[in-house]
């Protein structure tokens, strides 16, 4: 374990134990064996759904610059990356997902970034609208303020083409990966059709992410607020920043408090990101494991 990733696992840690220490364990522990496996199941056609236009998204980028892969390849591929992710901060592990496939890596990786950025700005939208209409709290402005900046930056600077030409010339030698990585970055933003399209599937994956929230809220409590479906994009925004593990702690705390904000038992605060993880990130992330196993990169 490097000194990073220890640093990481130590925000983690620290985040949770502070949780703990100021949440009743015993209610929590409560809230997880009372939850309704029966409702909880309605989520799962849900999870597979969304799992498919994850596939289909990246499949249409790889279309866009001539690399073609049937949509299950494509959606074995996406669990794999999942695994990967799972393991990593802010997920950049997906970027494995470029070497299951038989093509240049400094083509096929740009799809996967490309993947990633539309990703951050459908949530980052969706967020500004969740804050606005519901969640008006000044500290979750400010931390919302300092993410989205801190995301645009990195957006910025990964996609522009001065940026990414000193990146290569500091870390990597080979001038014809460059020119592949400026090329296929140019292709996809310049297909606005392409753009519109994975837009547009990304939006459709974050509606059903809220149909799936929707039910793991319901099956912990009916009588929570409704309204709580709606804070799923600023988790999500919050939790993918990269100083954890995995998101663990920022997640629960960020969820923690809008919770608190409503006036629900912070209980279920803390339950409910971990549930939906179990259910969307970590089972799948198992399944691409497997997956690993017998496909080799």
């Amino acid at each position: 374990m490097n000194w990073k990733t220890a640093g990481k696992f130590a925000v983690s840690l620290g985040l949770l134990s502070y949780l703990l220490s100021k949440l009743d364990v015993k209610a929590i522990y409560e809230v997880f064996t009372e939850v309704n496996i029966v409702l909880l199941s309605f989520s799962l056609p849900f999870i597979i759904l969304m799992y498919l236009i994850k596939a289909k998204k990246w499949q249409t980028l790889l279309n866009c610059i001539d690399i073609r892969i049937p949509i299950l390849r494509s959606l074995e591929i996406i669990l794999m990356g999942t695994f990967y992710g799972a393991l990593t901060p802010g997920r950049t592990g997906e970027v494995s997902r470029a070497f299951y496939l038989d093509s240049e890596k400094s083509r096929s990786i740009p799809t996967v970034i490309m993947d990633r950025i539309v990703d951050v700005i459908c949530l980052m939208i969706l967020s500004v609208l969740a804050i606005a209409l519901f969640f008006k709290d000044r500290n979750l402005i400010y931390l919302m303020t300092f993410v989205m900046s801190l995301s645009i930056v990195g957006i910025v600077v990964i996609t522009n083409e001065k940026a990414v030409s000193v990146f290569f010339k500091m870390f990597f030698q080979n001038k014809e990966h460059k020119e592949n990585y400026i090329k296929t970055m140019r292709e996809i933003t310049k297909n606005k059709k392409v753009l519109f399209t994975v837009f547009s599937l990304t939006l459709g994956y974050y509606l059903l992410n809220l149909i799936v929230y929707w039910i793991v809220i319901k099956s912990l409590s009916p009588a929570l607020n409704n309204i709580l479906t709606f804070s799923l994009p600023i988790i999500v925004v919050l939790g993918n920043f990269p100083i954890s593990i995995s998101g663990f702690g920022i997640r629960e705390f960020v969820s923690v408090t809008i919770f608190s904000l409503l006036d629900e038992n912070s209980a279920y605060g803390f339950s409910c990101p971990v549930i939906l993880y179990l259910l969307t990130s970590l089972s799948p992330a198992l399944f691409g494991f497997l997956l690993t196993l017998r496909k080799r990169p």
